[in-house]
């Protein structure tokens, strides 16, 4: 008998950015001030940095170490599971309200036609982990945070899904799931993203900042713009 190499999966990806794609907000930047508000990082000093860092992200790409070094700070030798707490009550309480309702209905239409959902996000693992399981995500990618013994080391662990760090995870994830993609949609707000978007076959600029906007003209790309959550 003749033996058939197994045939490869074909899928179709829908991946989604996080903040200001799909939330009306940074879960970053409201962590940073949940921090703050716990007593675990210096108010005037963090948020001072937090913001410069900040604004850099929105000029010329964020400085991605020096923005980790200090948000992780303050969670050397705290337990996973104190941190874990922290950000559920953040989830429930702030993050949820400002998911767009058009975002929802978005990440709906994709399941239904029986897209593959992921999740990737240039914010911390342990914000998007939680964010994306309870919008329904199966696949989700965030800068992975380095926990030893239980605790937060204050450091990063492998590839950082930032800019080009996004599409490196997403082959990394294909080669391990050994599928191959059929179509792949992208859903951005940021010109940080275009490396992925420029990797998909449908680009979906949404919420696009200016420079992304701009790009998009240039490029042909159809950009939505999300309502609002209520």
């Amino acid at each position: 008998s003749v033996h058939k190499a197994p045939v490869m999966q074909a899928l179709t990806l829908a991946i989604f950015d996080l903040d200001h794609t799909l939330l009306d907000a940074d879960c970053s930047a409201h962590w940073a001030a949940h921090m703050q508000d716990l007593g675990w990082a210096d108010r005037e000093q963090f948020a001072h940095q937090h913001a410069a860092l900040m604004a850099d992200y929105g000029e010329r790409g964020l400085d991605m170490h020096a923005y980790l070094d200090l948000t992780l700070a303050p969670l050397v030798g705290r337990s996973e599971a104190e941190v874990a707490r922290e950000v559920e009550q953040l989830i429930n309480t702030q993050l949820l309200a400002r998911v767009y309702p058009e975002a929802l209905e978005l990440i709906a239409s994709h399941r239904a036609a029986g897209h593959t959902l992921m999740l990737v996000s240039a914010s911390e693992e342990f914000l998007v982990r939680p964010m994306g399981l309870a919008l329904g995500f199966e696949h989700i990618h965030g800068v992975p945070c380095e926990v030893r013994a239980g605790r937060y080391s204050g450091r990063t662990q492998g590839l950082l899904t930032y800019a080009e760090g996004k599409v490196h995870c997403l082959e990394n994830w294909l080669m391990r799931q050994h599928v191959e993609v059929q179509q792949s949609y992208f859903y951005s707000d940021s010109h940080n993203d275009l490396p992925l978007l420029e990797w998909v076959s449908e680009p979906r600029p949404t919420n696009p900042n200016a420079r992304l906007t701009a790009e998009a003209e240039r490029r042909g790309w159809a950009c939505r713009w999300l309502n609002a959550a209520a």
